[in-house]
């Protein structure tokens, strides 16, 4: 997560008002998993537990200017008190409490820790603290135990650089499975009959190997986590090169950058990841950047168009203050929380108000505001977006979703459509191809009224693609190894897919065999 600590940055359906709650089943293995921080200034008493299946607490960080790279900061008086009401409440309701370690600044030494047998001692030793029961009083300055259910490591990102304090190492992945082995093992030692969680925070793309391209097999750290959760935002932001999506459930044609929800999906999948294992996180924000063109005047309406160098100010509680841990200079985030956009840009989930254009692309399935008066622009996602996101969840057989952060919604509007992970018997969600979605708005959307259909070209039957037929959008392909033809060329299916067109990706869904 891209956040900052003290200002942490650290289907054909339309929904005209907040999805209905589904309550969590006895028994149900889906996951919704929230980030509760204590900058998000949400009372812990006011986090609804029903809506929850765990709650990781954000943050415990290393950083270098702690001293010893093994130490686990916090800070005993600010994450004291929400930590232990954090545990009582979960514990009252039944959700496990887990702490996160790391973050986009805090995850700074974890390389030189990870590399080391007697750091790797230590830290661990130090991260037991976190779900260890305290045995001094409770006001001791330093308890030797909170009580917590487990721990998530954040580790952004091994084998290569995130925040511009943080070590690495070509070396990371294979040391972070060291790690992971060692950890795993202390934890079931000290714990034999209560299992203690271990999960993950990740980036779209398996962990990095030696030679700085993503492992082509991750099977062997799945052993020792119980899930890891893809961070599927901040894909694009004022760090690209123009507008874009913050959290596309396709992945963009160019000039977008190349990933998306679906698209880390089948990254770590095809990498040999368990599908009950996988987590998706989702995003209650979206990013801002000011333009340098008018996008209502566009023709054809495009979500991509150039951007200036300097972000904007987001929402309200968008700062520029520098971060505590990590000085990478006073700047906005520009990021509007989804409470934010409600009121100020959204009067209602679709309908945009004070200036502001709400379009939907297509494309990547999701929703972005434009406001002309000051050219800035944000990509977001609603209620729309993340019912095609939590419905592709169900039919993957995945684990659940994962929220970041509990902070940022409006009255449980975007919650409560993550709650759909929870169904037995829920609405079975039509789409062809991902692009039927009917967006509940007032405004032009800027896309026909009528369903498109993707013609994929072929080539008569001969040769490789004799008696193939063409690749179509609307069509399940189920098994593995299914073929079809291309724009002259023949494709096979690694894994289920609908939707996707066969590309020459060498991670993607769909293996290039050959020109007809």
């Amino acid at each position: 997560m891209k956040f900052t600590i003290f200002s942490l940055a650290a289907a054909v359906i339309a929904v005209a008002s907040a999805a209905p709650v589904v309550e969590k089943r006895a028994g149900d293995n889906k996951l919704v998993v929230g980030y509760w921080v204590p900058w998000g200034k949400v009372p812990v008493e006011q986090v609804d537990m029903t809506k929850y299946t765990h709650i990781n607490y954000g943050f415990a960080v290393l950083y270098k200017g702690a001293g010893n790279p093994t130490t686990i900061t916090i800070d005993r008086y600010y994450d004291g008190t929400p930590m232990r009401a954090l545990v009582a409440r979960g514990n009252q309701y039944g959700v496990p409490i887990l702490m996160s370690i790391g973050g986009w600044t805090g995850s700074q030494t974890f390389s030189t820790v990870a590399a080391d047998a007697g750091l790797r001692k230590t830290f661990i030793n130090n991260a037991l603290v976190f779900v260890r029961k305290n045995t001094l009083p409770e006001y001791h300055e330093k308890p030797d135990g909170w009580s917590m259910d487990g721990l998530d490591i954040d580790w952004e990102y091994p084998g290569r650089p995130a925040a511009a304090c943080n070590t690495y190492s070509p070396q990371d992945s294979a040391n972070y499975l060291i790690l992971l082995k060692e950890l795993r093992a202390a934890l079931d030692a000290e714990f034999p009959t209560k299992r203690k969680l271990l999960t993950a925070a990740v980036r779209v793309q398996p962990f990095d190997g030696a030679d700085g391209k993503p492992l082509k097999d991750v099977s062997a750290y799945a052993q020792y986590f119980d899930w890891i959760a893809i961070m599927a935002y901040d894909i694009m932001g004022s760090w690209s090169a123009t507008t874009g999506p913050n959290a596309p459930f396709n992945t963009p044609a160019p000039p977008g950058d190349p990933f998306s929800f679906r698209q880390s999906i089948e990254a770590w999948r095809s990498a040999g990841w368990p599908a009950d294992k996988l987590v998706m996180g989702t995003a209650f924000y979206g990013r801002s950047v000011t333009t340098t063109v008018d996008m209502n005047t566009q023709n054809p309406i495009s979500m991509y168009v150039n951007k200036t160098n300097v972000t904007p100010k987001g929402g309200p509680s968008d700062t520029n203050d520098v971060n505590f841990y990590c000085n990478e200079g006073s700047v906005y985030s520009g990021m509007w929380k989804w409470k934010e956009l409600r009121g100020a840009a959204l009067s209602t989930p679709t309908t945009a108000i004070n200036g502001w254009v709400r379009r939907w692309d297509a494309e990547t399935q999701t929703p972005w505001l434009f406001r002309a008066s000051d050219k800035t622009f944000v990509s977001y996602d609603d209620i729309d977006s993340l019912t095609i996101k939590v419905n592709h969840v169900n039919q993957q057989g995945l684990r659940g979703v994962m929220l970041w952060d509990i902070s940022y919604d409006y009255n449980s509007e975007l919650l409560d459509v993550l709650q759909k992970v929870h169904c037995t018997n829920c609405p079975v969600i039509t789409t062809t191809g991902y692009t039927t979605i009917v967006p509940t708005t007032t405004v032009d959307t800027g896309i026909p009224s009528s369903t498109s259909t993707v013609v994929a070209t072929t080539t008569a039957g001969t040769g490789l693609c004799a008696g193939v037929a063409p690749w179509n959008s609307a069509t399940v392909y189920a098994a593995p190894g299914t073929k079809v033809t291309y724009n002259g060329r023949l494709y096979t299916n690694n894994w289920w897919t609908q939707g996707e067109a066969p590309s020459g990706s060498a991670w993607g869904v769909w293996k290039d065999v050959g020109a007809c």
